[in-house]
């Protein structure tokens, strides 16, 4: 053969190899390669796998085009013709699944124009019939596939159990919830991106500079997971937004508060710091990698497949959710969540749901998770979407990033093994924290007469209106309507439509015009208050809304034993706060007009009194 035929054997055979190595992996395990690269998840997941076996079965007939595609002409056209074939289905019509094309158009240029220039040569007019590769080198080359198919099981996809934790505190903390195999990010890297990119974040002190909180003597933080699968991967749990802290004075050290709301974190700036990371010059491999080593030495393996592969890839998965319709790209155009805050439904709205991007905004306080027991057939989340803490528990997780079919296996699992059930059981079960200061019982004894009057119809476990959604033209709610305007009617029923064909199923979303008379319980743990963290202390809340403070920081966590709540203005609040603006179109701090018009003392005794719920 000429050289060019020569070297379109060479192509054809380390594209059969990047075939084999891609559909292997994903014949058994399809929504984690999908997610590796970025690309939304098939239902049901059969059907990635139908795809990776056809694609194994075609890759074995490009082998007589790679063994003598001067002997095999029509079986070396048909090989340049089906990677053309790729590059426009993928490219053109499932633009979805894009990275599929431009793999087949690195193949389909040099392919094509190698074929070309074999043919041109005056030989190639002979038939030719000589020399066949020997058997021996056939063997060679299924034997290097294999081992490459082998190596990116095991750099790639091998799962390791995670870390199981004896109590169900500890689990909530930091067990996994399946985060890692879709949207974790490697561990090395991981830890590297504040060494290298300290610019980044609001202030020094590492992930803790957005309000991430962190245990002494524990390896990672609260609400943070990790797991092998191929390589060590971090992943989110529920405690990232349902752990609470506080301390008494400035100079005191915080008292962790797990499934009280994360009054201090802040998933978006989580977010964009990981986007501004991917999209610095400076994330590169040559600049990572020396960063890793200085805490860590990583295998020859590894080594190589951070740099080439792992580095590369998140800075493309990152790049890619920051500006994907269906991803994050909405963030941009809308106000800012803030510390203690999150917009929980949008993100399923566009990214699981398949929902098109509609501007609403539905930024909400981080909730607290305790007591759930009590509140059995309550409606839950702040509009009240669902009243059934299973289809809670599924469908946050399943939010944060936790494949389907992980839920299907830890689903089937017994109360104790199943990783989801024993979050269920922790919520239900644990108690919130008591006030950490003296309560004046005799000006309490007076509030809990007024709360009894004034409150507890809505408030207290057992109440009449406990745990029923609120209309909105109620004349005394009249509270900012955004939250209750991003979740949709088309978003429930997709919701109940999703888990089809799965044993858990979801029967309960719907969609409501009002916002959840809530249970009371620890409160003086759960400010700012209202559902979008508008109105910085109870005794805030019970001023008139032109009385109510219009700008005030969120995010320290000291409290104000008096007011009830958190230190909300001063250089410390500014200094490490997030500047609240309730002229901001989502943080309105109007409505909800109960207890308005008690008189001064009234007021005093029932914020007593709702210090000890």
């Amino acid at each position: 053969m000429n050289k060019f035929a020569t070297w379109f054997g060479r192509v054809v055979w380390i594209g059969i190899a990047v075939n084999l190595a891609l559909a292997v992996p994903v014949l058994f395990t399809p929504a984690q390669v999908l997610a590796l690269f970025s690309m939304p998840a098939a239902t049901p997941a059969m059907w990635p796998s139908f795809a990776a076996l056809l694609l194994i079965l075609l890759s074995l007939f490009y082998i007589p085009a790679a063994l003598n595609p001067m002997y095999y002409r029509s079986v070396a056209w048909l090989a340049v013709l089906a990677r053309l074939t790729g590059v426009a289905f993928f490219c053109f019509f499932n633009s979805a699944y894009y990275v599929m094309g431009l793999l087949d158009l690195t193949f389909f240029v040099p392919e094509a124009i190698l074929l070309t220039l074999a043919l041109r040569d005056p030989a190639a007019a002979t038939s030719y019939s000589g020399n066949h590769r020997k058997p021996q080198f056939i063997a060679v080359a299924v034997l290097l596939v294999l081992l490459i198919a082998g190596v990116t099981y095991v750099e790639f996809f091998r799962e390791v159990p995670p870390p199981q934790f004896t109590s169900n505190e500890a689990h909530f903390l930091y067990g996994s919830i399946g985060t890692e195999s879709t949207s974790g990010v490697p561990y090395w890297l991981w830890l590297a991106l504040p060494r290298v990119f300290p610019d980044l974040l609001p202030r020094p002190g590492g992930y803790e500079s957005l309000g991430i909180i962190w245990q002494e003597g524990h390896e990672l933080p609260v609400g943070f997971s990790k797991q092998t699968i191929g390589i060590e991967r971090i992943g989110i749990n529920c405690a990232f937004c349902h752990t609470a802290t506080y301390r008494l004075t400035p100079g005191s050290k915080p008292v962790i508060v797990p499934a009280g709301p994360s009054h201090t974190t802040s998933p978006q700036d989580y977010l964009r710091f990981l986007f501004a990371c991917a999209s610095d010059p400076r994330f590169t491999a040559g600049t990572i990698m020396p960063e890793i080593a200085r805490n860590y030495r990583l295998s020859w393996l590894d080594r190589l497949v951070y740099r080439f592969v792992l580095i590369p890839f998140t800075k493309l998965t990152l790049l890619n959710q920051q500006s994907a319709q269906n991803q994050y790209s909405f963030m941009k155009t809308l106000p800012r969540w803030g510390y203690g805050r999150i917009d929980p439904f949008n993100p399923v709205k566009y990214r699981v749901l398949n929902q098109p991007v509609d501007g609403t905004i539905g930024n909400s306080d981080m909730v607290p998770v305790w007591n759930l027991k009590q509140h059995a057939g309550y409606s839950l989340h702040w509009d009240g979407l669902n009243n059934n803490l299973q289809d809670v528990v599924l469908t946050s997780a399943i939010g944060d990033g936790t494949p389907v079919e992980w839920v299907d296996r830890d689903w089937k699992k017994s109360e104790t093994e199943s990783s989801l059930k024993r979050i269920r059981t922790y919520m239900s079960e644990v108690q919130p924290p008591k006030f950490p200061f003296p309560i004046d019982a005799t000006l309490a004894a007076k509030g809990k007469s007024v709360y009894d009057k004034e409150c507890a119809l809505c408030h207290a476990i057992g109440g009449a209106r406990t745990g029923k959604v609120e209309p909105l033209d109620n004349p005394n709610l009249q509270t900012d309507r955004h939250r209750i305007d991003m979740w949709t009617q088309a978003a429930a029923q997709a919701y109940n439509d999703y888990a089809a064909g799965h044993t858990w199923k979801f029967n309960n979303f719907v969609k409501q015009i009002g916002y959840v008379n809530v249970p009371l319980e620890g409160l003086w743990l759960r400010g700012p208050y209202l559902h979008n963290g508008s109105v910085p202390t109870l005794t805030d809340l019970l001023e008139v809304p032109a009385n109510r403070p219009r700008i005030f920081y969120r995010g320290y966590d000291v409290l104000d034993s008096q007011r009830v709540g958190f230190v909300s203005s001063g250089p410390d609040a500014e200094r490490v706060g997030f500047k609240y603006d309730t002229s901001v179109a989502g943080n309105g701090n109007y409505g909800h007009l109960w207890g308005t018009m008690l008189t001064a003392a009234e007021k005093r005794a029932l914020v007593e009194y709702m210090k000890a719920l």
